[in-house]
């Protein structure tokens, strides 16, 4: 008698096999699917965060921008923001804290958070504010004397000598 089927065992393993490929195949998908979702949430809240910040600092009025604020933004919603600004060793130069709170979005899968920035900001509208006007001062007069010095010691003639050269041009 010839055999021309499969014993019962073998088409049992290969079922085995086969639900077992299965299982792996659509736990793969799934991981890859909520990793997908995941990627969105993140990338629609940087987006978000990025605007929220560019409008923030479009502000150049520092007493508006002390006074921090709310803005509304297309996928998380309500961001509220504050400022510290404190004044660098750089004239018109700032160092500005930022900070972003949200309270997320539960459709997108965003969980509510908080987010620092800290950015330099070249300003020089500011200089006359009473939070810098004497700090302000106190470094440009501070900057001066460095100059004095320098050029005491003859260390400046050749910044002297490529400021003749670009006045005469």
């Amino acid at each position: 008698m010839k055999n021309r089927g499969f014993m019962l065992i073998e088409v049992l393993i290969a079922l085995a096999l086969f639900a077992l490929m299965a299982v792996y195949l659509v736990e793969g998908a799934f991981i890859g699917s909520r990793t997908m979702l995941q990627m969105k949430a993140s990338q629609e809240l940087d987006h978000d965060l990025l605007w929220a910040r560019s409008e923030i600092f479009r502000e150049a009025n520092y007493e508006k921008l002390k006074e921090g604020g709310e803005l509304e933004t297309v996928n998380i919603g309500e961001i509220v923001w504050e400022v510290e600004v404190e004044m660098t060793d750089i004239v018109d130069l700032y160092r500005v804290l930022l900070t972003l709170s949200w309270d997320g979005n539960s459709e997108l899968g965003i969980e509510s958070g908080e987010r620092d920035y800290v950015m330099l900001l070249l300003r020089p509208i500011w200089m006359n504010h009473s939070d810098f006007k004497t700090e302000r001062q106190w470094l440009l007069e501070a900057k001066s004397e460095k100059i004095k010095e320098l050029r005491d010691e003859g260390n400046m003639r050749n910044v002297d000598n490529i400021l003749k050269v670009k006045k005469n041009l």
